[in-house]
């Protein structure tokens, strides 16, 4: 017998293409609620190192429903039905220390490049990152409030974000990627990174 805590957490990967990534709140009572069921999948809970029986796993809107070893009867015309043939389905991971603007360029290219660009190239990670199956992550620091944004309405596929805003360091430090042509620091004028929202420098004049 499957716990509610177990039930709660069981998220599923396999869905990952069929069920977009919610931030906050369940869906508007006028919106229709996806269901998905997940047929002749091994549960792996997180918790047990052996798998499940075969089972079938009924998911409605962002809630799992329903659990079963047994054939789980459903209306196959508003049903969408995926055969898990024998795969695992496990709760979606985490990662707790992410940089979505950061994921695929390398500084430079993050300091040189178009900021529509960069924030395309978080988009094509976020999806990426959702399809090795994380489905949460915390984003340490940089501008990706935009990119929560866009994935929280439905615009593209992504985890869950919990943006940090811009880092803050200290001059020199770990988050200060300032150009040296932007050394020393004019007073009262922020570095491109600092525009960014990347990072904002705390330094002393």
């Amino acid at each position: 017998m499957w716990s509610r805590v177990q039930i709660a957490a069981l998220i599923a990967l396999l869905a990952v293409s069929y069920l977009p990534a919610r931030a906050e709140g369940e869906p508007s009572p006028s919106a229709p609620q996806s269901t998905v069921l997940f047929q002749n999948v091994r549960i792996f809970d997180g918790k047990s190192a052996a798998l499940s029986a075969l089972s079938n796993v009924l998911v409605r809107g962002n809630l799992i429903d329903k659990i079963s070893t047994d054939s789980t009867p459903v209306d196959n015309t508003n049903v969408t039905i995926i055969d898990g043939r024998g795969r695992t389905l496990m709760p979606g991971l985490i990662d707790v220390h992410w940089h979505a603007m950061l994921a695929r360029p390398n500084p430079a290219m993050a300091l040189a490049s178009d900021v529509g660009y960069l924030n395309l190239l978080a988009g094509a990670e976020a999806t990426a990152t959702l399809l090795r199956g994380f489905t949460t992550i915390r984003d340490m620091g940089g501008p990706v409030f935009g990119l929560k944004r866009a994935i929280d309405e439905g615009l593209l596929p992504g985890p869950r974000i919990y943006p940090s805003g811009a880092v803050i360091t200290i001059t020199g430090g770990h988050g200060d990627f300032r150009a040296l042509s932007e050394l020393p620091r004019t007073l009262g004028t922020l570095s491109r990174v600092e525009q960014m929202g990347a990072a904002a420098v705390a330094c002393v004049q």
